[in-house]
């Protein structure tokens, strides 16, 4: 399987999953907006379907001269589903120290974002993680472990 790749399919594994976006306007006028502000935007390729409210963005990939595809599909529902995924797959970092970082697909994740902000789309759930989403680090806590022994015990 990709690493490489995001998407809004409620299929992916947590580490592939992104929140699908949410539209503030009717699909139609959300659509021919995606593909007015898209095609405005220097480096990207945008293909549309509009019978399928479907739109195909070409952007500049991570690595150098590679593409990453984006697909959005406007849902009926005020909903468009996102998927983002790099032609040139890159080996994974071995971790990362970023807030929201998640490993092999924050590049994906980053493009898809930018897309969200360029079109004021913002994520579905984004009232509700506002609220209650934490970010934990697992490195470099700074919480002591009650009852360890500190290293100078040793000594």
């Amino acid at each position: 399987p990709n690493t490489n790749c995001v998407s809004s399919g409620y299929l992916e594994p947590p580490n592939r999953y992104m929140s699908p976006l949410k539209t503030l306007s009717d699909k139609e006028t959300a659509y021919s907006r995606a593909v007015r502000d898209l095609s405005a935007l220097k480096n990207n390729k945008v293909e549309g379907i509009a019978k399928d409210s479907y739109l195909h963005i070409e952007v500049p990939g991570t690595a150098p001269g590679s593409i990453d595809d984006v697909e959005l599909i406007f849902a009926d529902e005020g909903i468009v589903n996102v998927r983002c995924e790099a032609r040139v797959t890159l080996p994974p970092p071995p971790f990362c120290v970023k807030k929201n970082c998640i490993n092999g697909n924050m590049d994906q994740r980053t493009r898809v974002e930018e897309i969200s902000r360029v079109l004021g789309l913002p994520a579905a759930d984004s009232e509700r993680m506002k609220d209650t989403a934490k970010w934990t680090p697992i490195f470099f806590n700074s919480d002591r472990v009650p009852d360890m022994l500190e290293y100078d015990d040793y000594q």
